[in-house]
């Protein structure tokens, strides 16, 4: 029976994660960079929207013509014609002087301010009554309100949400620079494993992981490469780590990641070239045999074979990793807080995860733990959202205050 090393706190492991470089950067057409990260500050070109312009259909006024206009004494103003859509205005207003504007029309010179139609009273062909009082910038968006020529808009490691997108798509930005995808190589171990295509014998099952996990790393910007199922077989388990490596940026292997005699990730994962082991084992639950080692500058992670195990694991230390190597900030896990609905034991030592599934009540969430083994997927699919009991902590109070971090 082999022996964990000195189990490593949720920290220490992320801090060790730090060692993995970024992924180089590469120029991508804008419409396919949604979801990735930007590698650079990013600076606004021009202003934007490069114009004063409306936000209402109304007339376009210097502000102080219509000081203290109102229903019973409204402002009489020279009404010069329409401001065009899409064009520059001809003309400026002068003192007593409006034109008529629809929402995006750019403002004439002269221009501070826009009274909307409700508020306008037609005298005549050139006459035109207010009866508003609006200061200077009311209903105007000024000409680099969303942004300014030179000023940073995006900054290193923003993920490219749609909104991005659109920003950058206003400032006339073709192509960003963002991190290559990272590719990750995932291999399934175990003799009782086979296809999730096949009709499992008595005592085979299904090959969930390297699906669940695949599923995983793509939702989190990664590419993901299959290599198949490896029978507990030192030499063959070897062959696969070792052609992945040529291939990937991770390497995952489910299964094999304990200390039983079947066990031969370790060993497999120190015999790579400038391998080093840095984590056999971690005070997580559930999760505790995993494993991380580089070679050179690859990652390899193994993970435990049972389900739950496997992607509790992968959110804690794999979803990090891929963050990194996009060149991400690091943000807090989406969640919401909590009332936990019965108390949870845990043990000192250790950080826990407890599945939960959430309720909506009038008072906020309510927090449901489900209890399923980690051998099962069951006890994921039910839950909604994890909370972590910490490792100072010997267990949560039924009515405590939780966060409960979404699963997405």
């Amino acid at each position: 029976m082999k022996s964990f090393l000195t189990l490593k706190s949720m920290d220490e492991v992320l801090c060790l994660l730090n060692r993995f470089p970024r992924l180089p950067g590469k120029l991508v057409p804008l419409d396919d960079a949604a979801g990735r990260y930007l590698l650079h500050d990013l600076t606004a070109p021009e202003d934007l929207p490069g114009f004063d312009r409306s936000t209402v259909d109304g007339y376009a006024v210097r502000a102080r013509d219509v000081f203290g206009a109102q229903e019973g004494s409204p402002a009489l103003l020279e009404c010069t014609g329409d401001c065009p859509m899409g064009r520059t205005p001809e003309f400026r207003l002068q003192e007593g002087q409006t034109a008529r504007i629809l929402t995006g029309g750019m403002l004439p010179d002269g221009a501070d301010s826009v009274v909307m139609v409700e508020y306008s009273r037609p005298v005549s062909d050139t006459l035109v009554e207010l009866i508003r009082t609006q200061a200077p910038g009311d209903h105007v968006l000024m000409h680099n309100e969303d942004a300014a020529a030179g000023a940073t808009v995006l900054t290193a490691g923003c993920r490219l949400r749609p909104q991005e997108i659109g920003l950058l798509a206003a400032l006339g930005i073709e192509q960003v620079e963002v991190a290559r995808k990272p590719l990750v190589a995932i291999i399934s171990t175990g003799d009782e494993v086979v296809p999730f295509s096949s009709s499992p014998a008595k005592g085979q099952v299904r090959d969930v992981n390297s699906h669940s996990l695949g599923a995983l790393c793509r939702l989190a910007g990664a590419r993901v490469r299959f290599e198949g199922i490896v029978r507990d077989d030192i030499r063959l388990l070897e062959e696969s780590v070792r052609n992945a490596l040529c291939k990937a940026d991770i390497i995952l292997v489910s299964g094999g990641s304990s200390a039983g005699m079947r066990d031969h990730t370790v060993d497999i994962f120190t015999s790579m070239p400038d391998s080093e082991l840095l984590v056999h084992g971690a005070a997580i639950s559930p999760g505790k045999p995993f494993i991380l080692a580089s070679s050179d500058t690859k990652c390899l992670m193994g993970l435990p074979g049972h389900v739950t195990s496997a992607l509790v694991c992968a959110r804690a230390f794999l979803l990090p990793l891929l963050l990194r190597l996009q060149g991400g900030s690091e943000k807090a896990v989406p969640g919401v807080p909590a009332i936990l609905s019965r108390a949870v034991a845990s043990a000192q030592g250790r950080r826990d995860y407890i599945r939960v599934r959430l309720e909506r009540k009038d008072s906020g969430w309510l927090a449901h733990p489900v209890s399923a083994p980690s051998g099962l997927i069951c006890g994921l699919v039910a839950a909604d959202a994890l909370v972590v009991c910490p490792e100072n902590s010997e267990g949560l109070y039924a009515g405590e205050t939780v966060y409960a971090e979404l699963l997405q």
